[in-house]
């Protein structure tokens, strides 16, 4: 069982909001109900009703975020914010704000970057909409495939993260894709992340889903791949290496030549690409250990 969180540790929560008026006030209330030393950010991205009102009204520091999209908010988020933890959490009331206390202790006490809040195994069936459901399934088995980690819940909007890791990861992703980029991002630059199953209830009534099913879901397939490429450059060229051979294998004979130097061309791309990837990761390496090493000798001469 957790102890409760000191006061000395710095928390923001972090609330994208696109007009949640009908959830807001909760959420907020109950930030600083189970958290109330911590600061409360809602991050309001042209909502449209009294979203920021009555944040503002429950307590909440509001910040105008112009740029729409949940990847932009955030890296607006980590921006401007300064904190020890960071609880990235919906405005919408779906997810208990209760379990933060835990998200966090369980990131303090083991020392983890990213502790995500999985809600496939105890959420409430009636809270998800089948198609969300079943592409948040597939989704996260494709990570799992293409990068070999058991991600269960992929595009969770509820996670805890450390001040390194908001220091050291860079986002790219403006829309719902972001959770995908903050799990893949966080396996492939080896920082560490667990997930903690948390309840998960239906929406406040009056509220609406801003996700677009199809849309949102192609730009996050996209992102996948896109991920796979740029961080397990060997992999994705084999695999499209493996295709154009076997194109030159069973397809028209006059293409056969094209179709075979073609592999060949991605496979040599794949390891141009891998090794620079590796050399980056040695160079990182010996920087980190430079730093850590100069750290310590200054520690020496003013003990």
């Amino acid at each position: 069982m957790f102890e409760p969180i000191s006061t000395s540790m710095n928390v923001a929560f972090i609330i994208p909001c696109l007009n949640e008026e009908a959830s807001i006030a909760k959420v907020v209330e109950d930030c600083h109900k189970y958290l109330p030393h911590a600061e409360v950010y809602v991050f309001d991205n042209g909502s449209t009703d009294l979203t920021s009102e009555i944040a503002k009204q429950a307590g909440a520091h509001v910040i105008h975020s112009p740029l729409r999209g949940k990847g932009h908010v955030m890296r607006h988020a980590f921006r401007v914010i300064k904190a020890d933890y960071f609880v990235m959490i919906d405005g919408d009331g779906t997810y208990p704000v209760n379990e933060a206390v835990r998200l966090i202790n369980f990131a303090h006490e083991y020392n983890y970057e990213m502790v995500m809040g999985s809600r496939l195994q105890l959420g409430e069936p009636e809270a998800f909409r089948p198609l969300h459901y079943l592409g948040n399934r597939g989704f996260s088995a494709l990570v799992r495939v293409l990068f070999n980690y058991p991600v269960n819940d992929l595009l969770t909007g509820y996670r805890v993260f450390s001040k390194r890791f908001v220091e050291q990861v860079p986002l790219v992703s403006r829309g719902f894709e972001v959770e995908t980029e903050l799990t893949i991002r966080a396996l492939t630059q080896d920082l560490a992340f667990a997930e903690v199953a948390i309840p998960y209830g239906e929406r406040a009534p009056g509220g609406k889903s801003k996700l677009r099913t199809f849309r949102d879901g192609w730009v996050i397939l996209r992102t996948v791949v896109r991920m796979w490429k740029s961080f397990r450059p060997m992999r994705f060229f084999t695999t499209v290496a493996t295709l154009f051979l076997l194109a030159s294998l069973t397809g028209p004979e006059h293409y056969a030549n094209i179709f075979s130097h073609s592999a060949v061309l991605f496979l040599a791309l794949g390891f141009y690409l891998d090794s620079r990837l590796d050399f980056e990761r040695f160079r990182l390496r010996q920087i980190a250990a430079a730093e850590k090493t100069e750290v310590t000798s200054v520690r020496r001469k003013s003990a």
